[in-house]
């Protein structure tokens, strides 16, 4: 009897060692969504994440049979969340070379054009060349793919940058005179102006930035490989269903 209850105790000890050295799998139950004030991607209205990008992504996550909140925060929390937490969904996120390989991409959401802008009003600011922004100072929002475009292209230094948490303050700085110029992608431009009950007419692009990439739907690269496939049909049937064309009808148009 002593023997048989020594085998059974070692058998117990072996087969909780082995399972502490199995690799954690994260659960579908754990999936994070998160995103930024991007409007009319991605924005927050009477307490709800709404948006063209937001209802694509709850439409896939219906679909795909899950269920998380999405954060709305800021975008180099998110960014940063994203790159280091598995199962993480991120939006709306543009898809860059240096970025290609840090990320799963899920699919692409929309087409993305970002302008320098100036006021209309200050016709003192001449800009030809990205080099001639040097003489002013320009608003971006941290850790953005347009902020590091924009400063790649136009070598600019750190003292002549001022850099917001989101658009929306981004925005705010601009129309109170405290940046000359911004980085803006075309329909969040549009539509910061119009909750600021001001004319896009008042802006004028200056400079297309870039406009040849897109905006994505990315996760982890350390995610459940059997969730990013779940999503990526999800993804797959949305982008099927003519919702998409739907939106833009509603956000974009």
């Amino acid at each position: 009897m002593p023997r048989l209850t020594f085998s059974f105790l070692h058998a117990c000890l072996f087969l909780l060692c082995g399972c502490s050295l199995l690799p954690a799998v994260v659960s579908a139950s754990q999936l994070s969504v998160v995103t930024e004030n991007l409007p009319p991607l991605n924005y927050e209205e009477r307490g709800n994440v709404t948006g063209y990008s937001t209802e694509i992504v709850q439409a896939v996550l219906q679909e795909a049979g899950l269920s998380a909140p999405i954060e709305l925060i800021p975008w180099a929390r998110a960014y940063q969340r994203a790159l280091q937490q598995p199962n993480t969904l991120i939006f709306s996120i543009t898809r860059t070379p240096e970025r290609d390989a840090q990320f799963e991409w899920i699919g692409a959401l929309s087409n993305r054009q970002i302008y320098l802008y100036k006021l209309k009003s200050r016709t003192d600011i001449r800009i030809k060349t990205l080099s001639d922004a040097g003489a002013y100072k320009t608003g971006l929002v941290r850790e953005m793919a347009s902020t590091k475009e924009f400063l790649r292209k136009s070598q600019l230094s750190e003292h002549v940058v001022d850099y917001a948490p989101t658009d929306e303050s981004n925005m705010k700085k601009f129309l109170l005179g405290r940046v000359d110029l911004a980085i803006f992608q075309n329909w969040s431009a549009a539509f910061l102006m119009k909750s600021q009950n001001r004319a896009m007419d008042e802006l004028e692009p200056v400079m297309l930035i870039d406009g040849n990439n897109q905006y994505y739907l990315a996760m982890s690269k350390n995610s459940d490989p059997d969730l990013v496939k779940k999503i990526r049909k999800a993804f797959e049937k949305v982008q099927q269903s003519g919702l998409f064309e739907k939106l833009r009808h509603k956000y974009l148009r």
